[in-house]
């Protein structure tokens, strides 16, 4: 949003490739994919772009997403790859000419998952199911969504939320994360040292986002810890799921959709329950496995067909 600082970063971005002399750059989120893409093109480097998500920036009008789309477009010019995580980005970045459509490269199996360092584990038999969302805490996430499934079915269920308290104009205010956990409805963690201690712990991960992800981390991590998933039928968070095998879509901004999701979770019997989170771990080792990811990135490198 300042032009001023804007320079200064494709400044400093620039001296430290001189300084390192790099042979590849990989460039990650928008202002790197825009100003380091421009910075590595003016010395002569080889790199490519990776777009983690489009947000917002296709699907709402302002004069702002309009400039970044004409930055991106004028930059991206010059990325030797364009690297996106879910077929509707593959879409969107064809459709609006972001990258010429040879350049493209979806990554099937979105960043990957390391699945040495988040293992399998059998779920517990609670007496009652805890269910888990870890999302910054964003209305967009669908916090509100969540809560009230929570304050229907909190029961016959656990309901837990982990992220932090953020200062996006769609945040959460910790004064509605303290009225909900006062209520009953939630049990609020705000910081983890080790995201897997807290996957561990319970029977399904929640995410009930509205948001365009790219491919929702947490839930490549809780499918590879074998954790049943609920997710929305949007671009990012929906290829996690194959419904009713190892979790349930849901509509997204919908909270009875949400609400009728976990029911169906719960109805199930514990042997159930169980079968959904081994088929979540071989959807995690067939699709997600970070070691595909890699390979991708040295076909890249070493300039292979993509």
């Amino acid at each position: 949003m300042n032009p001023f600082e804007d320079l200064l970063y494709y400044r400093r971005l620039k001296k430290l490739y001189k300084l390192e002399e790099p042979d590849y750059i990989f460039h990650f989120t928008i202002k790197p994919n825009i100003y380091g893409v421009l910075a590595a093109h003016s010395l002569g480097i080889r790199c490519s772009a990776m777009i983690a998500g489009l947000g917002h920036i296709y699907t709402q009008e302002s004069l702002k997403n309009s400039l970044i789309r004409l930055m991106y477009k004028y930059a991206l010019r010059y990325a030797e790859h364009v690297m996106v995580l879910n077929k509707s980005n593959f879409e969107v970045v064809e459709k609006y000419k972001i990258a010429d459509r040879n350049k493209i490269v979806w990554l099937v199996g979105g960043e990957g998952v390391n699945l040495l360092k988040f293992p399998f584990l059998p779920l517990d038999n609670h007496d009652k199911p805890i269910f888990l969302m870890i999302c910054r805490l964003l209305y967009e996430k669908g916090y509100a969504e969540y809560v009230a499934t929570a304050n229907s079915l909190k029961d016959m269920a656990e309901f837990r939320i982990m992220g932090p308290i953020d200062s996006h104009p769609t945040a959460v205010h910790r004064e509605i994360v303290n009225a909900d956990v006062a209520s009953g409805a939630i049990k609020y963690i705000e910081y983890s040292p080790n995201v897997m201690d807290e996957i561990k712990q319970v029977d399904c991960i929640v995410l009930p986002s509205s948001y365009g992800e790219g491919l929702s981390r947490v839930l490549m991590e809780g499918l590879a810890m074998g954790r049943p998933i609920i997710t929305t039928n949007i671009p990012g968070c929906r290829e996690t799921v194959r419904e009713s095998l190892n979790g349930f879509i849901c509509k997204p901004k919908d909270a009875k959709d949400l609400q009728m999701a976990c029911e169906k979770f719960l109805s199930l019997t514990f042997e159930q329950k169980v079968e959904m989170g081994r088929a979540s771990r071989v959807l995690a080792e067939e699709v997600f496995d970070v070691n595909g990811v890699i390979d991708s990135y040295f076909d890249i490198l070493h300039d292979r067909r993509i």
